[in-house]
Parts: C-alpha cells; sequence; structure tokens
C-alpha cells in the first residue's frame, strides 16, 4: 500500500499558503526579500501547527492583502487571479484540517488522499461555475457594480459550501 509522509503533507500547506499569500500581494511588494520571506515565515507557522489560529489568520492575511492590492493600490482585480487565490485557499485550509489530524511521525494512505482530492476537485468545480457567470455578469458594461460582484461572489460561495455540508450531500 503506498503511503505518503505527514511531513510531505505538511510541505504541501507551507506550499499553498505561502503561495496564496504571494499572489495576493501587490506585484511591488513581492519583488522585495522582506514580504516573501513574511509570506513564507506565516505559511511556515501553518504547517508547523496547523491546528492553530495561523490557519486562519494565514487566510485573512490573504483576503486583506488581496483587498488592499485591488482597492488601495488600485490593481485591476482579475477574476483569474481571485480564483486562483480562492483556491489556494481552499485547498490550504483542506490540507491544514487533514494535517490537525495525523500526527507527524504517521503516513496517510494514498487511498485517502484519492477520496480528499475527489472531494476537493467537486468544490472547485462548483466554485469555477459559479465563478464564471458572475464574472461574465458583472464584465458587461453597467449591469453589476465590482462592490455587488465581490458580494455575489461571496454569496455563491457560501451557498456552495452550504450545498456541500449538508448531511446526505457528500459533506459530512
Amino acid at each position: 500500500m503506498s503511503r505518503l509522509h505527514s511531513l510531505s503533507w505538511r510541505a504541501l500547506v507551507w506550499a499553498c499558503g505561502t503561495t496564496a499569500l504571494l499572489v495576493a500581494m501587490p506585484p511591488d511588494y513581492r519583488a522585495g526579500i522582506v514580504m516573501p520571506l513574511l509570506a513564507a515565515l506565516i505559511g511556515l507557522l501553518t504547517a508547523a501547527e496547523p491546528e492553530s489560529a495561523w490557519v486562519l489568520s494565514l487566510e485573512v492575511v490573504t483576503v486583506v492583502s488581496w483587498l488592499l492590492t485591488t482597492v488601495v493600490y488600485g490593481y485591476s482585480p482579475s477574476w483569474i487571479v481571485a480564483l486562483a487565490i480562492g483556491a489556494l485557499l481552499y485547498i490550504h485550509h483542506a490540507m491544514a484540517a487533514v494535517a490537525a489530524h495525523v500526527p507527524v511521525p504517521a503516513h496517510i494512505p494514498v487511498s485517502l488522499l484519492t477520496a480528499w482530492l475527489g472531494r476537493v476537485g467537486v468544490v472547485l468545480a462548483a466554485s469555477v461555475a459559479v465563478c464564471v457567470p458572475i464574472t461574465a455578469l458583472a464584465g458587461a458594461p453597467f449591469v453589476i457594480p465590482s462592490a455587488v460582484a465581490v458580494i455575489l461572489g461571496a454569496g455563491g460561495a457560501l451557498g456552495v459550501a452550504h450545498l456541500l455540508t449538508r448531511p446526505g450531500a457528500g459533506g459530512r
């Protein structure tokens, strides 16, 4: 039976979290050394303690960074970047949840990871199915203001999460 070591899984938690933070930052900040190192450190803390508040902290800092990048620094919000950040944060959160329940010296069976990947794939596909129509509507002139599109997108994400977590819906 094939197995993946828990430390490899935690390395993936670190990589997803760090990448999400870096993608959300303004390009000027990524060019320096300080912010990428800070992103790597916060990502490392989430991998080292996936059951702690570091996971939520990384995710909140990522969303705030993206909002600052688009609203304060004036970079045009891209639906591809928003979808990438959302996907990375979802994968990071889900991987940290698995890592929090697996002891460090343990090995994770590949069959468990295959089932997990299937669920992640369904959630990401549903997210794309919600994101693309909202993006198409938001891109049409004078149809939906950007602020309303963000609210609709967040509502769509919450709706998908609700549907997937209902008993009998493949959730719990």
